[in-house]
């Protein structure tokens, strides 16, 4: 099978109207996540933008994603374009039918939107401790001391 059957079986098995391979490439948006395919050199190529990297934490969460890296076929990076994360994905186009590619896609998205809500939400370890250690802080009072 090739790319444009792949993408064209994908568009009527979901009922997807518009996917169409334009220039080598087909795009999709799932659940609020544009996902880019394309195919060269034998591989098909998924990627998504998983968002912005964090204003405090940057360097933590960079560390996250490398040792993500490791746990799945999925792979992380950082756009040169927009200084956004990517979450990517690549599939050996030789021997990939519907069911693998659908089972794969479907893997993809969710793993890009469990990024994406963790990467919305993060807080470096030290800010959380800091937060912390001024609430504690403030029920303490200027005394020292706990009020009972």
């Amino acid at each position: 099978m090739d790319f444009n059957e792949l993408i064209a079986g994908f568009a009527a098995r979901y009922n997807v109207g518009g996917l169409a391979v334009e220039d080598g490439s087909a795009a999709v948006e799932v659940d609020g996540i544009a996902v880019l395919l394309s195919a060269a050199n034998g591989v098909v190529l998924a990627t998504a933008e998983i968002g912005e990297p964090p204003p405090d934490g940057d360097a933590a969460f960079a560390g996250l994603l490398l040792e993500a890296n490791l746990e799945s076929d999925a792979f992380f990076a950082k756009s040169k374009e927009s200084g956004r994360y990517l979450l990517g994905l690549r599939l050996p186009l030789a021997g990939l039918d519907a069911e693998a590619f659908d089972a794969a896609f479907e893997a993809f998205v969710s793993r890009a939107e469990a990024w994406r809500k963790l990467l919305a939400n993060y807080r470096p370890a030290a800010a959380v401790a800091a937060e912390s250690e001024a609430a504690v802080a403030a029920a303490i009072g200027a005394g020292r001391f706990l009020p009972v």
